[in-house]
């Protein structure tokens, strides 16, 4: 018998990853169980739940879904208790004991406590079974009861009195309607008829519950996400600290769901680049989670794996990676090797090594996040197009361009033939193989492959869009390969007024896009207006990012160039060596980025000193760096 839910989760775990065989007991109310089957749906575990398929219990009917599914090794039977409500279901409960022994499975039963109680006096055969019992406590009230109580609160207000009977239930099941429908649209990237659906189940949820009830939380984290999705960031903002403030009234600030909602907060401040912001919500989500829940809890991995993603978007990769593991060590322990979250994990981890030019670790946790999605979700399911183009990435750093090009035709493929052409993640395979022909200097199949995301883009997220933005950006990169640069010059400051609109003028999206503009004007030797862009982008990142980012050096990368182009040789080859300082540091000499800027400061250095030694004066140079 456990006595807290984070050793409950570490015995599921355990069972996951260590039993042959056997018949095990959870018990657990109805929330809990949902809890834990939304947990463990995306492994290698057959699910049953009796809620959504209600029947007695017989063993032919578990025994025919066992069969379908001849390679998984743990079922799980959620809402077990409302399978033996009579004392027939208990009798073949107990006759099919030993039938249920010999399918030589891990059978997980979840139950509530009355369930157990029921099994313990009438099914005592199959209760002395039972290899371990497993008991997941819930210190808050059920969604039901709470349901019921808010209603009669509500019921004191004129208004709310007309809704009694069998009208308030129509009211309870039409806002649950439409909260589904809205997930459903939500799915589909159809993210306007989503945002009116839940503001439809919002105005009735609210006469139903009061403005100050976890549903309603519910509801106001919904509508963030679509918010966030749809790129209004500031009403994303709105609602999820909406719905924060309901959880940290009602349920007070060191509660686990209220640690979701610090958690949720910090993903709206990430997608913002408010990157310390995210950092401070995600240590206080990681802090309630560690203390409340244990360590080892799949939420307190969720925060380690969070919190590392905001490291890495600082450039503070040694601690990304250090979260990131600590993040699958746990998440092994709990889930088992054989579940999405692990896929996830590896990519993270992967995603790390590839920005630091460890292509052979990246690609070896690409390549393992890809076997256990071909094992989980089968080789044509549109969550394991992002493992092959994750893997597909790897292989166009390192100049492997057929396996990449292989690997990118592969998700469009797949894309096209679950999803259909007019899909968003469709899209983005589109644009995924264009930025790889444009490496391979195929601008005439890129620039069709571009114009094509474009369109699908426009059609289901409107002109103002981040995605939008990001295509202008893509295609006006071909024309400035063709020489083309008003029409590049164009496209990038459509790009760059979507991205200060939705995001704000400081956000590193922005600096990007004056860097992009910045360069077509260099190439037009508008050195001025590349001057003011590059730095405008420079201060930007400074503010965001720290002085150590590798984007940082980039941006003195970019300066360098003006400056160079204008035989400036002295500003220039200062701005080289300073991205030369935090790319070796960061990176070390070997990767690409430190190598490119090496060889554009060592050309500079010549200009100046025809006659000089340049490794000699660059070892002097850095010397002094570590003095200071």
């Amino acid at each position: 018998m456990m006595e807290s839910n984070q050793e409950g989760y570490q015995t599921l775990g355990w069972i996951i990853n260590q039993s042959e065989r056997g018949l095990f007991l959870v018990i657990a109310d109805e929330i809990i169980q949902k809890e834990i089957v939304g947990i463990y749906r995306r492994g290698m575990v057959g699910i049953y739940d009796y809620k959504q398929h209600p029947s007695d219990y017989l063993f032919r009917d578990l025994q025919m879904w066992v069969n379908t599914l001849p390679e998984t090794r743990i079922f799980i039977i959620a809402n077990f208790h409302l399978a033996i409500q009579d004392k027939e279901s208990l009798n073949r409960l107990n006759f099919s004991r030993d039938m249920l022994e010999s399918l030589g499975k891990n059978f997980i039963f979840l139950t509530t406590p009355y369930g157990d109680e029921q099994l313990s006096m009438g099914a005592y055969d199959f209760y002395s079974f039972i290899k371990l019992k497993i008991i997941f406590h819930n210190d808050y009230e059920t969604e039901l009861e709470k349901k019921k109580e808010l209603i009669f609160v509500v019921n004191e207000s004129e208004e709310k009195e007309k809704w009694e009977g069998e009208t308030l239930k129509q009211k309870l099941e039409e806002a649950d309607i439409l909260i589904k429908q809205a997930e459903d649209e939500k799915d589909k990237a159809h993210y306007e008829e989503s945002e009116k659906l839940l503001l439809k189940a919002l105005k009735i949820s609210e006469k139903l519950f009061g403005t100050e009830h976890l549903e309603i939380a519910g509801i106001d984290y919904q509508l963030a996400e679509v918010y966030e999705r749809q790129c209004k960031y500031k009403e994303a903002e709105e609602f999820c600290k909406k719905g924060l403030q309901i959880k940290e009234k009602v349920l007070g600030e060191e509660h686990p769901n209220t640690a979701i909602s610090y958690n949720n907060l910090a993903t709206i401040y990430e997608g913002r680049g408010k990157y310390k912001e995210a950092e401070k919500f995600y240590k206080k989500s990681l802090q309630i989670n560690e203390k409340v829940l244990g360590e080892e809890h799949i939420n307190t991995a969720t925060s380690y794996n969070n919190l590392a993603g905001v490291y890495e978007s600082q450039g503070k990769y040694k601690e990304a990676e250090k979260f990131y593991k600590k993040s699958i060590q746990i998440s092994e322990k709990i889930l088992g090797k054989e579940h999405f979250n692990i896929v996830l994990s590896y990519s993270n981890l992967a995603g790390v090594y590839k920005r630091q030019g460890k292509y052979k670790k990246a690609e070896k946790f690409y390549k393992k996040s890809i076997q256990i999605s071909e094992k989980i979700l089968g080789k044509e399911h549109f969550n394991i197009v992002l493992s092959y183009s994750n893997l597909a990435g790897v292989y166009e750093s390192q100049g492997k361009y057929d396996e990449a090009e292989a690997l990118y035709k592969k998700n469009i493929q797949i894309n096209e033939k679950v999803l259909g052409e007019e899909h968003i993640n469709t899209a983005a395979s589109y644009s995924a193989l264009a930025m790889m022909y444009v490496h391979r200097n195929k601008d005439k199949e890129a620039k069709k492959l571009y114009e094509k995301s474009l369109q699908i883009y426009q059609k289901l997220l409107g002109e103002e869009h981040l995605y939008v933005a990001y295509s202008y950006s893509d295609l006006a990169e071909i024309y400035m390969k063709q020489k083309k640069y008003k029409e590049a010059e164009k496209l990038n400051k459509k790009s760059l007024r979507i991205c200060e609109k939705l995001l704000g003028e400081e956000h590193p999206y922005v600096a990007y896009s004056y860097s992009d503009l910045a360069k077509i004007y260099m190439k037009q030797k508008k050195y001025k207006e590349a001057e003011e862009l590059n730095k405008k982008s420079l201060q930007i990142r400074e503010k965001l990012l720290g002085e150590e980012h590798p984007d940082i050096a980039n941006s003195y990368n970019n300066l360098a160039g003006v400056y160079e182009s204008q035989g400036k040789y002295k500003i220039a080859l200062n701005y080289y060596l300073k991205a030369y300082r935090i790319l070796f540091l960061k990176f070390g000499l070997q990767h690409p980025h430190t190598q490119l800027v090496y060889e554009n400061m060592e050309i500079t250095y010549f200009e100046l000193n025809p006659e000089g030694n340049f490794n000699q004066w660059l070892q002097e140079k850095m010397q002094e760096y570590k003095q200071e």
